[in-house]
């Protein structure tokens, strides 16, 4: 009797772990699932930010591009508004002359004249010059008027560009945050499997990522670095300019090839090209030096030690200081 049940109480327990081992199995597979599906989503996240990273550097070069146009074409209204200026003035002195200094010629020559055709002839050469005058004062209010009217267009492109800019910037902060989101999720169900497959008493589901550690040493000269510090700092509170390059406004990569610019340093001018150039020192913020280009993704700054940075911020704002987390560090290129 006793052995008989000790049979049946050995085949329910038999029973009974089997079935907790297949209930623990199938949770895992359902959470591998899960999890896979969350990290499928965060690949093709990554994929349309590698996109739209692309076209925010291809738009910041197009910024910088429609800004210099801009400017060349303000000098040019400029000299042809002055010239205009100076030709109206020699015009009115010419009538001045011909129409008053000379009344008495013009009185002498009809007392004087042997026929109608030498006073004619005197008329006719002062229209003449008058037309000369009034064509060639006409051809370059037209010229300036032909200038002011490609300014205004390459302002009106220039602020669709900017608008473009905004809209993949406000897709860029949307992308971040639903980038997190999934791979919050991934983390979650890693922290899921883990307990799920301890509690089977099976192997650890979540395998640790190790990381890279730069261990990059410069051998540059670091007063170059220094250098490069001060010479930003001349430039704070310069407004933001898309497509900017010079002191007059700046973008993020406008500003920081002007500084290095100042060093006889050539760097690419725009964000995606810089954070490629130099030498790699990592992305950990504790191998930066002062002097050092931080790059995020679709921006660039100057490190200039403390765990700060200056940059040129955003549209609206200024070259200013302030943490290098600004965002997450993509990369710490050295050019010196």
């Amino acid at each position: 009797m006793f052995r008989k049940f000790f049979k049946t109480t050995a085949a329910v327990m038999l029973i009974t772990s089997m079935t907790v081992m297949t209930v623990f199995a199938d949770d895992v597979s359902d959470l591998n699932k899960k999890k896979q599906q969350a990290q499928n989503e965060v690949d093709q996240l990554q994929n349309e930010l590698s996109y739209l990273l692309v076209q925010m550097d291809d738009l910041e070069t197009q910024m910088a591009e429609s800004a210099a146009k801009i400017d060349e074409v303000s000098k040019q209204l400029a000299q042809s508004e002055e010239t205009q200026k100076q030709q109206y003035k020699d015009m009115k002195l010419r009538i001045k002359y011909m129409y008053e200094d000379q009344s008495a010629s013009l009185v002498e020559t009809l007392v004087t004249a042997e026929d109608m055709s030498q006073v004619l002839n005197k008329a006719e050469y002062m229209q003449q010059v008058y037309d000369y005058d009034r064509g060639k004062l006409d051809e370059m209010v037209s010229t300036s008027e032909s200038i002011r009217e490609q300014k205004a267009q390459l302002e009106k492109e220039q602020k669709t560009l900017q608008a473009s800019q905004d809209d993949l910037t406000n897709k860029q902060s949307l992308l971040y945050t639903t980038i997190q989101e999934s791979e919050q999720k991934v983390k979650d169900f890693d922290s899921q499997l883990s307990k799920a497959v301890a509690a089977a008493a099976a192997r650890s589901a979540a395998a640790s990522a190790s990381s890279v550690k730069s261990t990059y040493v410069s051998t540059g000269d670091t007063s170059v670095g220094a250098a490069i510090v001060r010479k930003a700092y001349e430039y704070l509170g310069t407004p933001y300019r898309s497509g900017g390059a010079a002191p007059g406004g700046f973008d993020c990569s406008g500003y920081t090839s002007y500084v290095f610019g100042q060093f006889g340093i050539g760097l690419s001018r725009s964000s995606g090209a810089q954070a490629y150039g130099g030498q790699n020192v990592g992305t950990n913020l504790a191998n930066a030096l002062p002097g050092d280009i931080i790059c995020y993704p679709g921006h660039v700054a100057i490190y200039i030690g403390g765990g700060q940075i200056i940059h040129a911020s955003v549209p609206g704002d200024v070259v200013k200081v302030a943490s290098a987390n600004i965002m997450t560090i993509t990369g710490i290129r050295r050019y010196w």
